[in-house]
């Protein structure tokens, strides 16, 4: 048995501290939360005046891809081999920032399926993945040079049908264009409803899951009518490049009602926004991307309404993107408190329970409670204060193992 100590320990609710408590870990497991002067000396680790949080749980990543305005040249002209080595240091990274569950939601089978499982049998250290590989796609529409596009019916079927037979833990598919690829539109619709249930039902068959990426508000549409359980970015474009946003109220309404998980990658645009101020490098404009897209705060105002229509959100940095670095994922938080309006304690909550829960790991990981996973990240200062202070951990600790400490090189 071996204690953790900590001047602050979340409570199992996530809205408040236990002053001076000790986590006890065996095998990996919490076992207690106890008063830190029950603890026995000899077993107790004192982290000091930190405060003690479940390990930071992060949706939505692309563990090849670099972090830099120029990533699609990168990754679509080096070999897989060199893609493979960025992507065990992306995860390495990520653990050592707190993150201890991660999902990727695309990247080339090959690459996202070795790094699990190399994570799992202790070749390389990283956090818990989950994988989508290689996302369903139109040929040469968005995120086509990581092997899944298919345009029929029966090709994105067998698509599909081939992800689950690999392993897939979430199937993702490009409900719209992107951003990130210069041949796609993020306003335009890539598949119809019915091809779209055609995979919730493939997945369903398999107990997994959809995530469907949906700017345009045409993919939203669609995916939800299709029963696609997790919107990725959900940003409501309208397809009239005139037209701006296409936000639909009462649509909002159905998300909320049914449970539908939302990402809204909303740390992304702030970063975005952080490295404008300082004056860094753009990446260029998506020449597909036709008319000029919404301005911040409306996409604020629409991500606030959903939430007062009770719309539930997940973490989800889009790590891998341009200023969006695996050891960011904290910068979703921080959105939301800022932007959006939620208290530091909804977002940590949104940064493990509640993700925890998108991902059906709920039972296992997301808080600090007997029986669960005794992944723990120690901060300084108090981040229910400062969401900010969610940044930067002092000690990562993950199935019971210190990961990070102050001695260890970030």
């Amino acid at each position: 048995m071996r204690f953790w100590r900590a001047a602050r320990v979340a409570n199992g609710r996530l809205d408040g501290w236990l002053p001076d408590h000790a986590v006890a870990v065996e095998a990996g497991r919490i076992r207690d939360v106890i008063p830190g002067h029950q603890a026995p000396a000899e077993e107790t680790v004192d982290l000091g005046d930190v405060s003690l949080l479940p390990g930071l749980v992060e949706a939505h990543s692309h563990v090849p891809c670099p972090p830099r305005v120029d990533a699609f040249d990168l990754i679509t002209q080096e070999a897989p081999e060199r893609g493979l080595m960025r992507a065990a240091a992306a995860v390495g990274t990520a653990l050592r920032s707190g993150v201890t569950t991660m999902r990727d939601l695309g990247a080339r089978n090959e690459a996202a399926f070795a790094i699990r499982e190399a994570i799992a049998d202790g070749v390389i250290a990283g956090p818990r993945l989950l994988v989508a590989g290689s996302p369903i796609t139109r040929t040469n529409d968005h995120c086509w040079f990581w092997g899944g596009e298919a345009d029929t019916a029966e090709e994105v079927a067998a698509l599909a049908r081939r992800q689950v037979e690999a392993g897939a833990d979430v199937i993702k598919v490009m409900a719209s264009g992107g951003n990130f690829t210069p041949s796609s539109s993020p306003r335009s619709l890539q598949y119809p409803v019915e091809v779209l249930a055609g995979i919730v039902a493939t997945a369903s068959g398999a107990g997994i899951e959809v995530a469907a990426h949906a700017h345009a508000a045409a993919g939203v549409r669609a995916a939800v009518e299709a029963g696609v359980r997790h919107l990725i970015h959900c940003s409501w474009l309208a397809e009239d490049p005139d037209g701006g946003l296409d936000y639909d109220p009462q649509l909002a309404e159905r998300i909320a009602d049914e449970g539908i998980w939302v990402n809204p990658t909303i740390g992304l645009g702030l970063l975005a926004s952080e490295a404008r101020e300082r004056g860094d490098a753009p990446p260029r404009r998506n020449p597909s991307m036709r008319g000029s897209g919404p301005t911040r705060e409306q996409r604020m105002e629409i991500v606030r309404d959903m939430h007062a229509r009770g719309v539930r959100f997940t973490s989800g940095l889009d790590m891998g993107m341009a200023y969006a670095d695996f050891n960011r994922a904290p910068a979703e938080a921080w959105a939301f408190v800022e932007q959006v309006g939620l208290s530091p304690w909804e977002a940590i909550r949104l940064m493990t329970i509640r993700t925890a829960e998108a991902l059906s790991l709920s039972h296992d990981i997301g808080s600090i409670a007997k029986g669960k996973r005794a992944d723990l990240a120690a901060f300084p200062n108090d981040p229910a204060e400062h969401i900010r202070q969610l940044d930067t951990p002092t000690h990562v600790i993950q199935d019971g193992n210190r990961i990070v400490s102050p001695a260890t090189p970030a």
